[in-house]
């Protein structure tokens, strides 16, 4: 390659690094959402997050899936593999008279059945009982869920939710991935903790094949996601060129005739076939071409082997003669010119106008989600085993400031626990909840939000007033409040801290959220109980700083101050200072003056 196409190629890499995000971005989602498995998961359950936000890219239309592990079920291939766990319901697999890739789970022992859960998913077939994979997906479906393949999914198709099961062994039909003949990727030690692991299954049978509701399809999900997260970045920004030119290009054309999974599939076969040295930025074309031009071969040939399992044929009988006829000849155009059909993509003309109107300081939408990512996929973790996930994720990560604000995200939640009025008393407890809180807080305005209200509650209204203080003077209007459009200032404003401090502090330092309180609100003040009518209660932050200050006054009866607060409080309203205009706030802002002239 001569020296300007390997410019060229260095062009077009800077240029998805824009669009797609760069190694320290990818790398960041990716910390976050492996932070979100370990404080989401405990005994009973594991989570692994998975699909291309787990992955590492977040575009427009980009999947998450989130897949939760029973740890109550050990499933083994065969009886003999069979380890004796008390704590465990043992299955067994059955993949006779089935295609490659499913399988059948026997329940061993039909005394389980004694157990209402374990009766209501289980399918007798002859003499036989086994797990139903269609009465699993489709048990407790919440009203506004609806069935997508295996998965409980949102009617947008955004969030994919899926239980599964695990074989802690890798099983007999997989095997020959470990052996057979490969570059250097991926690498035997990936391999080996692959193996380690096992598999999944996921509850959806094969198509139409007899009993599909007791089939399961095995699924690699887990040793996918180390091998996407093992790809150089030219090799993953390949991976999402292929997943735009799908979304805006193929499907609209031609439906589901191909899917994400399928190009998943080719990029790990070609992976294996060319030398990891050849995925540099300075490859980035001729690479992309590689992509393309096997996708193409194996639309063509209609073949495209399982990666782990290529008994199975993912492409057998998937399209009919004119399908695969209009199907080629798109495939062969963006080919023939694939610069200009992925310039013409949604996805690039989108990024193209935001950086017209923002003149070159345009504000990454994946970026900016980080800060949704942590403050609304973090569940409540309170537990002691809970809070040792949390040290031991401090231990183990480099990224500091990322478990800085693991940590301090943590201490929120623990100041609304269950447990939090119980331990309203001075005693031992009570220091120790007043330390472990105050020590991990970052600087975050949310965070300070709910430290003042710690003081309310602890009747230390002096203190509280300082906070409340000193909380008020950081939520000046160069902050950035994601629920509002964000002007040119402030995108450039965050740009230049993201550039000067990094990604994390930018957010930490430049997002200003709501107050919010969640069941069962034990850490929500006396006044403000009335105001409950769904598990959650939101504030806009600097109206409810207001109602703090005048309640702290209030209580220590200063009445100079009590009308200075409702003086803040009124200006606040009048000039919609970081308020979302909706009717739900307008109803929550009445709410707290008809409380805030009743204590007058």
């Amino acid at each position: 390659m001569n020296l300007k196409d390997k410019n060229l190629s260095l062009q077009f890499y800077d240029y998805l690094c824009d669009i797609i995000g760069s190694e320290e971005v990818v790398r960041t989602r990716r910390e976050i959402f492996s932070a979100k498995d370990i404080v989401e998961s405990s005994a009973i359950a594991t989570s692994i997050s998975s699909g291309s936000k787990a992955e590492g890219i977040d575009l427009n239309g980009s999947d998450y899936d989130q897949m939760v592990l029973l740890n109550i079920f050990s499933v083994y291939e065969s009886s003999h593999a069979v380890k004796t766990d008390p704590s465990k319901l043992i299955l067994l697999m059955n993949t006779s008279d089935i295609k490659p890739g499913f399988t059948k789970i026997k329940l061993v022992n039909k005394f389980y059945l004694a157990h209402d859960f374990i009766f209501d998913i289980c399918k007798t077939v002859g003499e036989e009982t086994y797990i139903s994979s269609k009465k699993f997906r489709e048990l407790h479906l919440p009203g506004d869920m609806v069935i997508h393949g295996p998965c409980q999914s949102t009617a947008s198709g955004v969030y994919d939710y899926v239980v599964c099961l695990r074989c802690n062994e890798w099983i007999t039909p997989a095997e020959q991935w470990i052996y057979r003949s490969r570059t250097t990727w991926p690498h035997h030690t990936l391999v080996t903790a692959a193996v380690q692991y096992g598999v999944l299954f996921v509850p959806i049978g094969c198509k139409d094949s007899p009993n599909e509701d007791v089939q399961w399809r095995i699924s690699f999900s887990v040793t996918e996601k180390l091998l996407i997260h093992s790809f150089s970045h030219t090799q993953l920004l390949c991976y999402a060129i292929m997943k735009i030119i799908l979304k805006d290009i193929i499907k609209p054309r031609h439906g589901d005739l191909i899917c994400s999974y399928f190009l998943k599939t080719i990029m790990f076969w070609l992976s294996e076939e060319i030398n990891p040295s050849k995925w540099k930025p300075e490859n980035m074309i001729p690479c992309f071409f590689d992509c393309i031009s096997r996708l193409i071969y194996c639309v063509e040939y209609k073949t495209c082997l399982h990666y782990f399992i290529p008994e199975n044929n993912l492409f057998e009988d998937r399209f009919t003669d004119k399908e695969h006829d209009s199907l080629l000849n798109t495939l062969r155009f963006i080919y023939e010119s694939p610069l200009i059909s992925l310039f013409e993509t949604s996805t690039c003309q989108n990024f193209i106008l935001e950086s017209v109107n923002s003149h070159g300081m345009e504000l990454s939408a994946s970026e900016l989600s980080c800060y949704h990512y942590l403050s609304s996929v973090i569940g409540t973790f309170i537990s002691d085993s809970q809070h040792s996930s949390i040290k031991r994720l401090a231990n183990v990560w480099i990224n500091r400031e990322l478990c800085s604000y693991i940590l301090s995200e943590y201490a929120k939640e623990v100041l609304q626990s269950s447990h939090f009025r119980n331990m309203m008393v001075k005693n031992k407890s009570f220091y120790q909840l007043y330390k472990r809180t105050l020590c991990i807080c970052s600087d975050s305005i949310s965070s300070w939000l709910l430290v003042a209200t710690f003081f309310y509650q602890c009747k230390r209204f002096p203190e509280c007033l300082v906070i409340i203080n000193y909380t008020l003077s950081k939520c000046t209007p160069d902050k950035i409040y994601p629920k509002l459009t964000n002007s040119l200032f402030e995108q450039t404003v965050f740009k230049d801290m993201k550039h000067r401090c990094g990604l994390l502090l930018a957010i930490k330092h430049l997002i200003i959220d709501d107050a919010s309180f969640r069941h069962p609100f034990s850490l929500l003040p006396d006044e403000l109980m009335p105001l409950i009518v769904e598990l959650n209660l939101l504030f806009p932050p600097v109206v409810y700083l207001c109602l703090l200050q005048f309640l702290c006054c209030h209580h220590l009866g200063d009445k100079r101050g009590k009308q200075n607060s409702l003086h803040g409080l009124e200006l606040t309203i009048r000039e919609q200072y970081f308020i979302l205009h909706n009717d739900e706030t307008l109803i929550t802002i009445y709410a707290i003056l008809d409380i805030v002239k009743a204590l007058l």
